[in-house]
């Protein structure tokens, strides 16, 4: 628990190599003994070669050129020699073939004979992959066996290369597997701090993991509190700031009411009309930033209808409705606020509201379109920032105070739905909303 991420990766890879060269040692010098196995035909080598000097020291003279042809085949030459010679001295022998041998030789009872086993040093096609076998005969002699054979160490019939190399795949594998157990809590914090901004509440990260990654995680945790603390404080304080605004502005607008009319008391009645919508507006603002949401369902057919009754310039609303009954996990109130601000949006700056509702897989479909002038494709994300207006099209005069589309994104996300702009079949903007079914 106290090894930090960088030394723990450091060890699993050091104890890996570790492990791989500990097993290879281990096979080689466990299969290099005198019953080791050296290349395709070295199993049996120490037989045959103590086989045939036998053979040949028995052999009539007259007969000892047929024996030594009929074994000079496949790869193999048989010959007799007075020694080694003096340009192969130096070279280096292979000893434990020697020793092989010569156990053979004095089990069959002919010990303490010379036996020398190296590399063919010519060069050629086989280079490399010939021995030259000496072995001493009884008459001082030497009996000389070329062989065609790879001197590598095998078990089973298989190069222990094969062996080293398949268990360093699968330490491999066991190392990435480790080095995957020890990042999993920093993949899991990448993931979790992606959810961070979906909820206004934080959402607390288990500490896990080397002492580095519970530090980031701690802090990540510690962050998450301030935040959510700085908003809510922020909230609180424009909410009451904007509700004594409203009780002020009431007042201001008593007073006016009781002045003499003019062209001067029209102008601050308009004031403080929009003052007012602001503070509104502010207020909803404040109040979505809080909202939870609770399991509720209701047919936003019906929330339309209603609204649309209800609505003083309905004739300049299109209504679309499924001819099957939709329901939607919201709460009518909600949904109502929602449609009231995409319709409002609408009317004022597109002059009429083509509505529908459609179905989809799991999900219900709100669509409002406009016959405005839209908004531009680079200004579409920047609309639903709070306060934010596009100043050519929805300026002071005739626009709100750039709430609205903020409080829709933020009551469909707090839902679990999504909002995006799009250009409208009508010419203007078109604002698709897909809810998730009830």
């Amino acid at each position: 628990m106290r090894l930090g991420l960088l030394a723990r990766i450091i060890l699993i890879v050091a104890l890996a190599l570790l492990a791989i060269q500990l097993l290879a040692l281990l096979i080689y010098f466990g299969a290099t003994d005198n019953r080791a196995v050296f290349g395709a035909a070295s199993g049996s080598l120490p037989r045959q070669v103590a086989g045939l000097v036998r053979l040949v020291e028995k052999a009539p003279p007259d007969l000892r050129a047929s024996v030594l042809d009929a074994f000079s085949q496949n790869g193999r030459s048989l010959a007799i020699v007075p020694g080694p010679p003096p340009d192969e001295a130096g070279v280096a022998a292979l000893n434990r073939i020697e020793i092989a041998i010569k156990a053979v030789l004095a089990s069959d009872g002919a010990p303490g004979r010379h036996v020398l086993v190296l590399f063919d040093p010519r060069q050629g096609e086989h280079a490399g992959e010939t021995l030259r076998v000496y072995v001493q005969l009884a008459s001082g002699d030497y009996l000389l066996l070329d062989v065609q054979d790879k001197v590598t160490v095998r078990v089973l019939g298989v190069p222990i290369g094969f062996f080293a190399g398949l268990f360093g795949v699968l330490v491999a594998v066991a190392a990435l597997v480790a080095v995957a157990r020890e990042m999993k809590p920093l993949t899991r914090l990448a993931r979790d701090v992606d959810r961070v901004g979906e909820h206004l509440d934080p959402v607390p990260i288990p500490e896990t993991g080397a002492p580095e990654l519970r530090a980031l995680i701690h802090a990540v945790n510690a962050m998450q509190e301030r935040i959510a603390t700085l908003v809510k404080n922020r909230t609180l304080t424009l909410g009451a700031i904007s509700h004594d605004l409203r009780t002020y502005l009431t007042r201001l607008r008593l007073r006016i009411e009781m002045m003499p009319e003019s062209r001067h008391r029209d102008g601050a009645i308009g004031d403080v009309e929009a003052m007012q919508a602001l503070v509104e507006d502010t207020l909803d603002f404040a109040q979505s930033s809080f909202a939870s949401a609770e399991p509720a369902a209701c047919d936003p057919g019906a929330v339309l209808a209603r609204y649309c009754a209800g609505h003083v310039e309905a004739g300049r609303i299109t209504l679309t409705l499924p001819a099957v009954a939709l329901r939607v996990a919201m709460a009518e109130t909600v949904l109502e606020r929602l449609c009231a601000n995409l319709i409002e949006n609408a009317l004022r700056y597109g002059h009429a509201a083509f509505v529908r509702v459609e179905g989809a897989p799991g999900a219900v479909v709100l669509v409002v379109e406009d016959e405005g002038p839209g908004i531009a494709p680079e200004e579409r994300a920047k609309v639903f920032e709070p306060f934010y207006r596009i100043e050519a099209s929805r300026s002071r005069d005739s626009g709100g105070a750039g709430l609205g589309l903020t409080i829709v994104k933020r009551i469909v996300a707090l839902h679990g739905g999504t909002a995006a702009l799009g250009d409208s079949g009508h010419g203007g903007l078109a604002v698709t909303v897909c809810l998730p079914a009830a």
